[in-house]
């Protein structure tokens, strides 16, 4: 299967999460504080599970720049945010649950350009992918603390996560050039 890469929007996005910093979603939104110096404006309540579990930043350097997809992860309980910051722009596989198994049929390729993000609702199935293919880049990540050491556990010591899924596709996905 080729899977075009899309433009990013929130609309497009809405199925998988929120697309966050988007220019003129964020021109619509009333700042919760304004001063000369700065605004504040809420785009997001970041939901770490129905325990409260602590949020997390990560530093991610994703060096992946394969076109062929041929797992995804899925975190259960958490939004996890992803905003490319250095290095240039990423791709953003998603897809959604259907019965703790990626739904091939919603599987999608967004273009997720630097400086913009998006925040994956909890269940959605994902991978991420260089744009440029060989220059690496560096994403902030926001999480759960404890998803990421379930999912460290599991890649490293191929552990059943507790938190997360890993899946093999059961169909050849390349992403389209």
């Amino acid at each position: 299967m080729m899977l075009p890469i899309a433009p990013l929007s929130p609309s497009a996005f809405s199925p998988y999460g929120k697309v966050l910093g988007w220019p003129e979603d964020l021109a619509r939104r009333e700042p919760r504080h304004s001063s000369p110096a700065s605004d504040f404006i809420h785009q997001l309540s970041f939901d770490t599970g129905a325990d409260g579990g602590p949020a997390e930043v990560l530093w991610v350097n994703y060096r992946d720049g394969a076109s062929r997809i041929d797992r995804l992860e899925m975190h259960r309980l958490t939004h996890q945010a992803v905003v490319p910051i250095h290095g240039g722009d990423l791709v953003q596989i998603v897809c959604l649950d259907r019965d703790d198994a990626p739904d091939i049929d919603s599987l999608r390729a967004f273009h997720l350009p630097q400086g913009l993000g998006i925040a994956m609702s909890p269940g959605c199935w994902h991978a991420t992918r260089l744009l440029d293919r060989e220059a690496p880049v560096t994403a902030l990540m926001l999480t759960r603390h404890s998803t990421t050491r379930d999912l460290v556990a599991m890649l490293n010591e191929h552990t059943t996560g507790r938190e997360s899924l890993l899946r093999p596709l059961s169909i050849t996905v390349e992403l389209e050039a």
